[in-house]
């Protein structure tokens, strides 16, 4: 009875394995949203252009931010609509996020250093779809059909896997920061320690030669005798 269910454990891994390979193979590696990574220089204003049309018009996509490194880690931020309506703006902001129903036309995303005078900014911001579509929708096929069991456990994985994307995504900017936030610790320490390192040594040798002037016996002179 426990090798049936070792064995039976097997084929289903051998089966899930088999499902995930089939659904990237037929629906390819699709992106359903955004993300970018970039420097900021000191006085600048950036700004990136989504064109929305077709099926991503009417769903709600979710506009997300954050400052990796430089300066105090604060970047200006805004949200524009084809119309020229701003729908989200921060000033001096380390992270944030906007949920927002998309609509036919370009949406920009605008960042601004400018009241840094020399520090550069690393952002980064990701515009995602807050609706997982299913793998036939991206793959082109947009007639409604009845789903066959494979194909509804092929949604499934996929929503699962889109999860686990945006969740080691999330780790990735996280480790990235703190890696970051510790090398520049461990440069302050570093200099701080060297610093201290050249007072003590400055402060020994001051001394010793303090001392030895106690001690130093005075050879007396002619005009002393």
């Amino acid at each position: 009875m426990a090798s049936l269910t070792r064995h039976s454990v097997s084929l289903r891994s051998v089966w899930l394995i088999f499902l995930f390979i089939t659904c990237k193979t037929i629906a390819g590696v699709s992106a359903s949203g955004t993300s970018l990574i970039f420097e900021l220089p000191d006085k600048e204003n950036y700004c990136f252009s989504e064109e929305f049309s077709g099926t991503s018009v009417g769903k709600r996509f979710r506009f997300q931010y954050k400052v990796i490194r430089g300066g105090n880690n604060d970047v200006d931020a805004k949200v524009v609509s084809p119309n020229g309506l701003v729908l989200f703006k921060e000033l001096k902001k380390h992270e944030g996020a906007f949920v927002f129903d998309s609509s036919r036309g370009e949406f920009r995303f605008c960042f601004g250093n400018e009241f840094s005078t020399f520090t550069h900014k690393i952002v980064y911001f990701e515009l995602q779809n807050q609706e997982v579509s299913n793998l036939a929708v991206e793959a082109g096929d947009v007639v409604p059909t009845v789903k066959t069991s494979a194909e509804a456990s092929c949604d499934v994985i996929h929503e699962q896997m889109s999860s686990v994307v945006t969740h080691q995504r999330d780790y990735r900017i996280k480790e990235s920061t703190g890696r970051h936030l510790a090398d520049n610790m461990n440069k302050g320490v570093t200099w701080w320690s060297v610093g201290q390192t050249i007072v003590i040594l400055l402060a020994g040798a001051g001394q010793v030669f303090l001392l030895k002037t106690f001690f130093t016996e005075r050879v007396p002179t002619k005009q002393d005798a």
